[in-house]
């Protein structure tokens, strides 16, 4: 189980929030902070996973680069040489 804080947090949410926070906290006999920090950890998830596939997108962007001057580099004056 997560360490909570004692200090309580305030903050305003819209009408849609506060009612879905309640059918959840009825629904699965859960506090209300057990929800919030379920949403908060799904966000942070998310969020992660978007940095990681940014990084990988750039990467292979990198790599591709890389291949392409290789390429180059290692037909330097082969096309005249017989195999």
């Amino acid at each position: 189980m997560a360490e909570y804080t004692k200090k309580p947090t305030q903050f305003r949410l819209p009408a849609w929030a506060v009612d879905f926070i309640a059918q959840e906290t009825s629904e699965r006999h859960v506090t209300k902070t057990d929800v919030v920090v379920e949403a908060l950890d799904c966000l942070k998830r998310r969020r992660f996973e978007q940095l990681m596939a940014e990084g990988y997108r750039e990467t292979a962007e990198q790599t591709l680069e890389e291949v392409r001057e290789w390429d180059g580099t290692l037909a330097d004056s082969l096309e005249d040489e017989e195999w």
